[in-house]
């Protein structure tokens, strides 16, 4: 009897500690099994599916020492269909931090993506949901594009002329109520061909919009926000762009030119970020052409025959969950996955990067398009102007002598005049040998590329003739230097 009891307690006790630690217990065996997003649901929101989670967290983490595959080293999808895509490379978690911590400035200060949990600027928003859009954003001409598949790739209407005057666009553009927009979800949803919609249009507070939806816009924390800014030094305009998706929608990967706050609302999306240093790997259409700055590569099948150095590359992921903000820096790509059961709701932040001028005529011509064009063209602009004032100010060889040799014309004085300027060449001299390679970040150097690329084909609208000046500038020149 002495046993069974001492048996039946044992039982007892192990069945209320499992009960006690049921969340504990999941999460382990979700890790185990290489689920991250089952994982990163519970109160422990961080993404476990990496070794290198170790280097942006002192704390411990459930997962423990949970490593990458050693021999594939690739990402592990998650199991159980919450996002259906299936990539072929390595992922590291993005870092997370207290959006009032000093370290996530840190991260923002060095263009380094993080997310920002325990925010407040957005709040007025996460009691939005489609029922409560439809019912307060009544205004008209709203942008929604609907797509034969999942897969949403951004083009520019404004660029289908000359060379591309035969592009087909992968997607339907339409100007509609966001009502309608509801009505053609659920006509999508009934035909279940494979469809897909996506409303991505700009706010803005006109005839339509509720008085309730205005105070929720007006009651976002800008005072918060501009003081954010000003530390970073960004533009102080915020352009909103809000982001209603079906279940399973994906973003191809593309990069933006300004800076983002990415506030996830409604539903979960999964992001994949990349580096700037990796647009080589990516192989970004051409600027002119409609898909400028997305990537060509199809990340569910990559033709590694076409684009081979694809397998070189490696991201930063994060499920993010609602309330949940992301900082995405400026010409960081990213891809976007929307979760399969459940709609989405997301609002981008966006504001011009550090030196940049926000347009807002571009932000509202397009989702993932920003400044891209009208950044650059001022900065070339400027570029140009402070040249010719250098030009024009810059006293000639004559006037430069006058003003040497004053109105003498002895030679003894020409001499001297002689000496001056040499002394003025060989401090000149001194001073180049003292200028040192500039170190550009990752960000830097994909602007610097657009500049270039961009001041070509503003010259030539011809990407053969691009490519043709750029390989006449380059070949060999530089193998011996």
């Amino acid at each position: 009897m002495k046993k069974v009891q001492i048996k039946g307690g044992i039982i007892i006790s192990l069945v209320v500690w499992f009960l006690s630690h049921e969340a504990v217990i999941a999460q382990m065996t979700s890790c185990i099994l290489g689920d991250h997003v089952a994982a990163c649901s519970s109160d422990d929101k961080r993404s476990c599916d990496s070794e290198h989670f170790a280097n942006y967290d002192d704390e411990k983490h459930i997962c423990g020492d949970k490593k990458l595959d050693s021999e594939k080293g690739k990402y592990v999808p998650p199991k159980k269909g919450i996002f259906r895509g299936q990539y072929s490379f390595p992922v590291d978690p993005i870092p997370r931090r207290h959006c009032l911590d000093e370290g996530s400035l840190k991260f923002i200060q060095e263009g380094l993506p993080v997310v920002l949990e325990n925010c407040t600027f957005h709040k007025p928003a996460m009691k939005w949901t489609i029922e409560y859009i439809s019912e307060n954003l009544q205004d008209e001409d709203h942008v929604a594009y609907v797509s034969k598949n999942r897969k949403f790739l951004y083009y520019d209407d404004d660029r289908i002329k000359g060379v591309f005057k035969d592009f087909v666009p992968p997607t339907e553009k339409l100007l509609l109520y966001f009502q309608n927009f509801s009505r053609l979800v659920e006509d999508l949803e009934k035909a279940d061909n494979g469809s897909r919609a996506y409303f991505q249009s700009m706010l803005y507070l006109q005839d339509g919009v509720s008085q309730s939806m205005r105070n929720d816009i007006e009651s976002f924390d800008y005072t918060w926000l501009l003081e954010l800014v000003s530390q970073l030094n960004w533009g102080k305009e915020v352009s909103n762009l809000l982001l209603v998706g079906m279940p399973d929608v994906v973003t191809p990967a593309h990069f933006d030119i300004l800076e983002n706050l990415y506030v996830q609302v409604y539903g979960r999306k999964r992001v994949i970020l990349f580096s700037p240093d990796y647009f080589r790997s990516l192989y970004p259409y051409p600027v002119g052409h409609p898909h400028d700055r997305q990537s060509q590569v199809d990340f569910e099948e990559p033709d590694l025959d076409k684009f081979p150095r694809f397998a070189e590359i490696r991201g930063m992921e994060v499920a993010l969950e609602p309330d949940e903000v992301l900082y995405i820096p400026n010409y960081w790509w990213h891809y976007i996955e929307s979760e399969s059961q459940s709609k989405t709701i997301s609002i981008n932040f966006w504001f011009a990067p550090k030196n940049g001028t926000n347009n807002t005529e571009d932000s509202e011509k397009s989702p993932n398009t920003t400044t891209a064009e009208s950044i650059t063209e001022t900065k070339l602009d400027e570029s140009t102007n402070t040249n010719n004032l250098r030009e024009s100010s810059a006293p000639s060889a004559e006037e430069q002598k006058r003003t040497d040799e004053g109105v003498a014309t002895v030679e003894t004085e020409k001499e001297g005049t002689e000496k001056k300027e040499m002394k003025v060449d060989e401090n000149t001299e001194d001073q180049e040998e003292d200028e040192q390679e500039k170190t550009l970040t990752p960000a830097q150097h994909l602007e610097l590329l657009r500049e270039t690329e961009l001041a070509l084909f503003k010259a030539t609208f011809n990407h053969k003739k691009v490519k043709q000046i750029l390989e006449e500038l380059l070949f060999k020149r530089f193998d011996y230097v």
